[in-house]
């Protein structure tokens, strides 16, 4: 699981990155990092802090969590914008309730998974 949700935050640099038109070395200098270490992360060789994700994620105007999400998602900017203000309005609920809304969440997607096989 920690493999495959990083490469998905490797590929997700990547992408925005090039969605708002940066060089690597653009986007070590915004967030403090040498231009070796941007490389690192985008090609899944090396893992970094949450504090460099939330550095990274605001020079794209973007919410942490959304390096997270994979790209796969259907109307994924609509479906993003959406999980932002959701997260934001949950943020505060209990433990238990966090935890079964994610165990409800995986639950949908798998069933999903297999009625679209």
């Amino acid at each position: 699981m920690i493999d495959e949700l990083r490469v998905v935050v490797a590929v997700n640099i990547k992408r925005y990155r090039k969605k708002n038109q940066m060089t690597q070395a653009q986007l070590a200098e915004k967030i403090g990092k040498t231009v070796e270490m941007v490389c690192q992360l985008e090609n899944n060789i090396a893992s970094t802090k949450l504090s460099t994700l939330e550095k990274i994620a605001q020079t794209f105007g973007i919410e942490p969590f959304q390096l997270l999400l994979p790209r796969e998602i259907p109307n994924y900017d609509h479906f993003s914008s959406e999980l932002t203000e959701l997260m934001l309005e949950i943020q505060d609920q209990p433990k238990e309730f966090l935890d079964s809304l994610t165990k409800l969440l995986k639950y949908h997607i798998s069933h999903e998974k297999e009625t679209n096989k």
